[in-house]
């Protein structure tokens, strides 16, 4: 399974929701979701995510939290 696939299938799972809307401004998921995410991602893909360094919108679209993983990985 690629990470993409597993983070819209984590997503999909957790947030109960179909992936075909932005997640943070379409309300799939609050800030405090995206800190579950980022736990998850950290789990997961064995990286560590500074909130801090990074913007919301990193985290809008599965697509754009996979490009994440990747940069983080490529960075350790």
């Amino acid at each position: 399974m690629t990470p993409t696939e597993q983070i819209a299938e984590y997503l999909s799972r957790r947030f109960r929701s179909t992936l075909d809307r932005p997640l943070i401004s379409g309300g799939v998921i609050d800030s405090f979701g995206v800190l579950e995410v980022i736990a998850f991602l950290e789990d997961t893909f064995a990286i560590t995510i500074d909130p801090n360094r990074h913007e919301l919108t990193e985290f809008e679209t599965v697509d754009s939290i996979a490009m994440l993983v990747e940069n983080e990985r490529q960075t350790a």
